[in-house]
């Protein structure tokens, strides 16, 4: 099945489905993996049909063969291109390829794509500018969401970094189940365990570093800022009210 990237262009639903509007020389075009997953047929069903019968096909009336070298082009629409080219089906070529779809299903998926999907109507002006200002807005939103995402890293990074400056003592790093006894937590190891999955997810979700202390059993174990088990612990306790 083709790889799907970001799709910079519309999507339309059929059936059950919702696939990318790809556009091929002006006009609409299939993937086989389209095909499989508007008709609910297994991966590879659609390409194998057309292998099959691949002589009855005309190239450019029925079917395209996209180059690698406009993987950039077709990126827009939300597919990868294979090093050995993508075939796109039109309309033509859809039609001979589900011929013997007979279920009911395919009956109205084909009824369909051909009255929604591959009989386009030419927008006006007004609404492709519409179109337009909609694909700036939403990758305007993509980039607010990413800053806002970052400012928030930073933030509990500062202030993890700001509890652990005006610790007194010790202001390394622990082990969790160090950290487990000294706060005198009465819990079996299974906490000192949980203690430590948290800490290595949110050390590596806000790019903290985390170290490693000689252990007798195991070798060596993670330790992690003391500020960050607390805020695990923390994390638990909430949980657990």
């Amino acid at each position: 099945m083709n790889a799907i990237t970001e799709n910079t262009h519309p999507l339309i639903t059929i059936g059950e489905a919702t696939v990318p509007v790809i556009e091929y020389r002006g006009k609409r075009a299939v993937t086989f993996a389209m095909v499989d997953q508007l008709h609910q047929r297994p991966e590879g069903t659609a390409r194998k049909r057309f292998n099959d019968n691949k002589d009855r096909f005309v190239a450019g009336e029925d079917f395209h063969l996209v180059d690698y070298s406009q993987m950039s082009e077709f990126r827009t629409f939300g597919l990868e291109v294979p090093p050995r080219g993508l075939t796109l089906l039109s309309q033509s070529g859809y039609l001979m390829l589900v011929k013997s779809f007979t279920d009911e299903l395919a009956w109205q998926v084909q009824r369909e794509l051909v009255n929604r999907y591959f009989q386009t109507v030419p927008t006006s002006a007004a609404h492709q500018l519409y179109l337009m200002a909609k694909t700036v807005w939403e990758q305007e939103e993509r980039v607010r969401q990413i800053e806002l995402t970052s400012s928030e890293q930073q933030r509990r990074i500062d202030a993890i970094a700001k509890r652990q400056a005006d610790m007194d003592g010790d202001t390394g790093y622990m082990t969790a189940l160090a950290f487990r006894r000294r706060e005198n937590i009465p819990a079996p190891l299974t906490l000192a365990r949980r203690l430590g999955i948290m800490a290595s997810d949110l050390c590596r979700d806000l790019g903290i570093r985390t170290g490693r202390v000689p252990d007798e059993r195991w070798g060596s174990v993670n330790s992690y800022p003391v500020e960050v088990l607390r805020e695990c612990l923390a994390t638990v306790n909430r949980q657990a009210a």
